[in-house]
């Protein structure tokens, strides 16, 4: 059994079904290969280094259920490499779902920013903004992957509790929307990322319920992705605060995942 089969078995007795594409990925990065198209190309050869590397990193995600991302530093985000640390979310293709829907909007207001997956998605098409974040931490990785990806002047970052003054075409926003209990039963995978852009309160809808009443006054169109079983609470709330057009959409998978008010 070579080193892969080992992996990916060892893996599976740790309880990650279907581990070929991290095992692929992990191997692409140990080896300082690319990792864009990486699930496609055949094994690289270690050396020793790296392969002791690999093995480290194979131990990391089994034994700690570490993110594959979080291990490499890196996710693909609307076919854009986003540099990822534990101190931003981790992106995923449900939020895609909010950036199509989106189009191309002149400026934007991106709540809850991370690592910038939004914000910069947005700006690679052309429009201007400003992007928030509580953490720090989170804000220097957001402006890393913006310089990565040549829009830095597009983008103003600012540590803010969700809104800045101004007035902006949308406001969009990937927040907090898992509830306090249902932290306990989150993957342990998810477990790992900051509990500050997961948990929002009792009924999950802490941050929501802030967002859909404050965008009103800044912006004439609100897009915000929340749980797949949020969506007539949410909805309630954004009629409750005033906007008239309220709609639903589905992400890539089929669960109901963003809403749209005007």
């Amino acid at each position: 059994m070579n080193q892969f089969d080992e992996a990916r078995k060892y893996l599976v007795s740790q309880g990650i079904q279907n581990p070929d594409d991290d095992v692929k990925i992990i191997a692409a990065y140990c080896a300082g290969l690319p990792l864009k198209n990486c699930l496609g190309a055949p094994p690289p050869d270690f050396t020793p280094g790296q392969e002791a590397k690999f093995r480290r990193f194979i131990a990391r995600r089994g034994e700690n259920r570490e993110p594959v991302q979080y291990l490499v530093g890196s996710e693909d985000f609307m076919g854009l490499e986003l540099k990822v640390t534990r101190a931003t979310l981790i992106p995923r293709p449900s939020t895609e779902a909010l950036v199509e829907i989106a189009g191309k909007p002149k400026t934007f207001l991106d709540i809850g920013t991370g690592s910038g997956a939004i914000a910069v998605a947005l700006a690679v098409r052309g429009a201007t903004g400003t992007a928030t974040d509580l953490s720090p931490l989170a804000l220097d990785v957001a402006r890393e992957n913006a310089r990565r990806h040549h829009v830095e002047n597009r983008i103003t970052f600012v540590e803010a509790d969700l809104f800045v003054e101004g007035k902006f075409d949308l406001v969009i926003s990937n927040p907090p929307y898992i509830s306090t209990a249902e932290m306990a039963t989150l993957p342990p995978e998810v477990r790992h990322e900051p509990r500050q852009a997961l948990e929002a309160g009792p009924d999950g809808l802490a941050v929501l319920r802030r967002i859909v009443a404050g965008a009103r006054s800044r912006a004439p169109r609100l897009l915000v992705e929340f749980g797949s079983t949020q969506a007539a609470a949410v909805r309630d709330l954004a009629l409750q605060a005033g906007w008239r057009n309220v709609q639903i959409s589905k992400d890539l998978d089929g669960h109901d995942r963003v809403l749209e008010a005007t």
